[in-house]
C-alpha cells in the first residue's frame, strides 16, 4: 500500500512537471505585443492608436481562450482598415480569408455562403481544421447591409452572420467547424455616423472637430451609434471592441511614400536602382504628390494612382533602351505632366 502510495505521488509530481513544462513552453511561444506593433507601424502609417486597440483584441482572443473577439474597424477608404489586419495576421501566422459583404444578399447568406466563408479560411490554413478554427475573417463593406437604404434586407443579412460571430459549431460536409475561436473582423466607412455621434455629445455641425487619440470612451464610436445608424440590436450586442481609424492627412501621407514598406514610391525608387538608374528629385516633390491624391478623398489608394502615372513614361523609355541610363531626374511638373523628366 505504502509502495502504491510512493507510485501514485511520483505519477503526480511528474504530470504537475509536465503540466508546467507545457504552460513554459506555451508562454515562451508568445510574441512580445510590442514587437508586432513595432513592425506593423513600418507598414501602417498615421493609424498607431487603431493598430495598438486591433492587435490587443487579436492577443486577446489568442491568449485569452474564454474570451472571443469579435471586431469592428471603422474608417474612410484607403485609410488602411484591411491592410492591418492583413499585416498583423502575417506576423502572428494567423490563417486569414478576406470578405466582401456587398457579394451576399440575405439568400446567399443561408447555408453557402457562410459555408464558402469557413471553406475559404480552411483553404488558407492548408487544410488544417484546427489552424482554420483559430483564424481570422476580414468582412469588408458591412457598413453597405446597414443603414436605412438597405431596409430590412440588410438588416436580416447581417442577423444571418450571427451563426459564425456567436460562437457555435457550423456544419459543412466533411467536418464539423467550431467557430468559439475565430476572429471575426468587420470594416466600413460608415459615413454619416460621425453625425450620430456628435449629435450624442451635443456638438453642432459647424467647424472642423477630429477625435485623433480616442482618449475617452464618450468620444469613440458607441455601439447605441452603430444601432441609430441602422445596425441590429443582436449583430451590434456581439461586436466586443469597435476601433475608429483616422483619417489621413496630408502630412500622413507624405510618410507614407518616404516611409512605409509599403510605399509604391520607393519600390519604383528600388526597381530603377536594381537596374542600375539613380534617382533624383527635390524631397518637396513628394509633397505635391501628398496633395494631389487627398484631393480624391481616397485615403493612400489614391497615391498609387498619381506614383503610377508619374513612372508610367519612365518605365517605357528604360525598357525601350535597356541599359542606358545611370540618373532619372524627376521635376515638380511630373505631378500634372509625366514627361517632365530628365534620363541621363
Amino acid at each position: 500500500m505504502a509502495i502504491n502510495k510512493n507510485v501514485e505521488s511520483a505519477l503526480e509530481a511528474k504530470r504537475q512537471l509536465a503540466k508546467e513544462a507545457k504552460h513554459s513552453r506555451k508562454s515562451e511561444r508568445i510574441t512580445p505585443i510590442q514587437l508586432i506593433e513595432q513592425n506593423v507601424q513600418e507598414y501602417i502609417v498615421g493609424q498607431d492608436v487603431a493598430i495598438r486597440r486591433i492587435l490587443t483584441a487579436i492577443y486577446r482572443s489568442l491568449y485569452f481562450k474564454s474570451i472571443k473577439s469579435n471586431i469592428l474597424v471603422i474608417g474612410s477608404s484607403g485609410v488602411g482598415k484591411t491592410e492591418t489586419l492583413k499585416q498583423i495576421a502575417k506576423r502572428l501566422n494567423i490563417p486569414y480569408t478576406e470578405e466582401d459583404a456587398t457579394k451576399y444578399t440575405q439568400e446567399g447568406y443561408y447555408g453557402k455562403s457562410v459555408e464558402d466563408m469557413l471553406i475559404n479560411l480552411i483553404v488558407a490554413s492548408q487544410y488544417d481544421l484546427q489552424k482554420a478554427q483559430k483564424g481570422m475573417i476580414i468582412i469588408d463593406e458591412i457598413d453597405k447591409k446597414t443603414g436605412d437604404e438597405k431596409g430590412v434586407s440588410g438588416a436580416k443579412v447581417l442577423k444571418s452572420l450571427l451563426k459564425i460571430i456567436e460562437g457555435t459549431k457550423y456544419k459543412l460536409d466533411d467536418c464539423i467547424f467550431d467557430t468559439s475561436q475565430l476572429i471575426i473582423v468587420f470594416c466600413g466607412a460608415f459615413d454619416g455616423l460621425e453625425k450620430i455621434r456628435d449629435k450624442r455629445l451635443g456638438q453642432g455641425q459647424i467647424g472642423f472637430r477630429q477625435y485623433e487619440n480616442k482618449a475617452t470612451l464618450q468620444n469613440r464610436f458607441t455601439k447605441q451609434d452603430l444601432v441609430q445608424y441602422g445596425m441590429p440590436e443582436e449583430f451590434v450586442g456581439r461586436i466586443d471592441t469597435i476601433v475608429e481609424m483616422n483619417k489621413l492627412q496630408k502630412e500622413d501621407l507624405v510618410q507614407i511614400l518616404k516611409k512605409s514598406r509599403l510605399s509604391i514610391f520607393k519600390r519604383y525608387q528600388r526597381e530603377l536602382r536594381n537596374m542600375g538608374i539613380s534617382l533624383r528629385y527635390n524631397p518637396k516633390l513628394l509633397e505635391l504628390i501628398a496633395g494631389r491624391s487627398l484631393h480624391l478623398d481616397t485615403g493612400a489608394r489614391e497615391l498609387s494612382n498619381t506614383v503610377n502615372y508619374i513612372f508610367e513614361d519612365i518605365i517605357y523609355n528604360v525598357m525601350a533602351n535597356p541599359g542606358s541610363y545611370s540618373e532619372c531626374r524627376l521635376f515638380f511638373e511630373i505631378v500634372d505632366d509625366n514627361t517632365r523628366y530628365k534620363l541621363s
